[in-house]
């Protein structure tokens, strides 16, 4: 019986013992399954970073050479755009009659102020933004210059560094031309020295454009609606329209104009 009992204790202890290498083979193969499932794993994701990293490569190469492009497009059109200008330039001084001089002076602002936009967007192709202050400021400038008044005319700007859309900011510079073009031309009518204040400002979502001059300001009877000539015209269209907003007219030591508009886009702080 001890001789049975010692054999039956051998038995159990061999017994657990191949259970417990039963279970750590088990374990092994299950490990190491694991290890290899992984480096498949580890092997498939760096394939896959060199072929994310190929097509990024591919990627930057196609947008340099699109870029690269719009360059080459930009100074085409900057190229005819200022051909343009120069021929209405050329046609306004062989011209006699004062309304068709002031015709042709009037298209040669209005191209400018494309012409400017399209320069700001041709230095950073990558954005449909334009920046107010700059592009009002070079505006101003080339207005004065082609209307031969700098001497006498001066312009003071104070622009907020606003952000506007490509669609918004078109519709307005070409608002702020005509309303510059319109204190150049009609608020110093004998050749008179003056300033021009042009103020921009954002307040609660609100764009404010004002330009004011020193001159003999707006007739009696003046009003917007009525206005005759293209440019005002279009100024009240281009901001109703284009802008959303309203434009209006008054006299306080010389003419007045006021656009507002509302602008959802973010907006620089400090």
């Amino acid at each position: 019986m001890k001789l049975k009992r010692e054999m039956t204790a051998e038995s159990l202890l061999w017994h657990d013992e191949s259970a417990l290498f039963a279970r750590l083979a088990e374990q092994q193969s299950r490990l190491i399954s694991d290890t290899l499932a992984r480096a498949a794993d580890t092997d498939r994701i760096a394939r896959e970073k060199e072929q994310l990293a190929s097509d990024l490569s591919g990627a930057r190469a196609a947008l340099d050479g699109s870029l690269d492009r719009l360059q080459e497009v930009h100074h085409r059109v900057r190229n005819h755009l200022q051909a343009l200008t120069g021929l209405l330039s050329a046609q306004k001084l062989s011209e006699e009659s004062p309304g068709a001089r002031r015709a042709l002076q009037n298209s040669i602002a209005r191209i400018t102020s494309l012409a400017a936009i399209h320069d700001l967007l041709a230095r950073d192709p990558r954005t449909s933004h334009l920046r107010l202050p700059e592009l009002a400021d070079r505006l101003a400038n080339h207005l004065l210059h082609q209307a031969g008044v700098e001497q006498r005319l001066r312009v003071r700007a104070a622009v907020a560094p606003i952000d506007l859309p490509q669609r918004q900011a078109t519709a307005f510079v070409l608002i702020l031309a005509e309303l510059l073009s319109n204190a150049i031309e009609h608020g110093f009518p004998q050749g008179e020295s003056g300033e021009i204040d042009l103020t921009v400002t954002c307040v609660d979502g609100e764009v404010t454009l004002e330009v004011r001059d020193s001159g003999c300001g707006l007739p009696p009877d003046f009003g917007l609606a009525n206005a005759d000539g293209l440019g005002l015209g279009l100024v009240t269209r281009l901001a109703e329209r284009d802008l959303g907003g309203a434009a209006s007219a008054w006299n306080d030591g010389g003419a007045c104009f006021r656009i507002a508009f509302p602008i959802s886009t973010p907006q620089p702080t400090g």
